[in-house]
């Protein structure tokens, strides 16, 4: 993939409000108000006023995008 498709990828991740959201909140979280400076889909989902479902779709959708990482606990 070459930088302009990976580029388009990205934007095309990016293009939905509710990803944006959740990037600015997973950006601006921080140690000690997050558990390791992350946030459980209950938490985003809550913050977001959206399902635990939907979150996690935009998630994914923001994983394959390479713009966050997961852990499961």
């Amino acid at each position: 993939m070459d930088e302009i498709e990976k580029l388009a990828e990205t934007f095309k991740a990016l293009s939905d409000p509710t990803r944006l959201r959740l990037v600015k909140l997973l950006t601006g979280c921080q140690p000690g108000i997050c558990e390791g400076g992350a946030l459980c889909v209950n938490a985003l989902a809550h913050q977001l006023g959206v399902t635990q479902s939907a979150v996690s779709q935009h998630l994914r959708i923001l994983r394959q995008a390479g713009l966050v990482n997961g852990a499961r606990r």
